[in-house]
């Protein structure tokens, strides 16, 4: 079944029942990411803040770009 095939039905529904049907499918969402991230488990996360190499590489184009006229 397409989205297409169900808007009509969820349109048609009352305020309450469409409430409810977001907090159904939040839910099924909610569960299907529960088996990518495992609840306290640690994560690592990029941060630019120790890119060194990156910084150089910026601080050199820069340098170049104000020495051409």
């Amino acid at each position: 079944m397409s989205l297409l095939d169900v808007l009509p039905e969820a349109r048609a529904l009352s305020r309450l029942e469409k409430i409810r049907l977001i907090q159904v499918l939040a839910q099924d969402l909610e569960q299907d990411e529960s088996e990518l991230i495992e609840s306290g488990r640690s994560y690592p996360i990029w941060s630019p803040d120790r890119a060194f190499s990156a910084a150089a590489v910026l601080l050199n184009a820069l340098e170049e770009d104000e020495v051409q006229p």
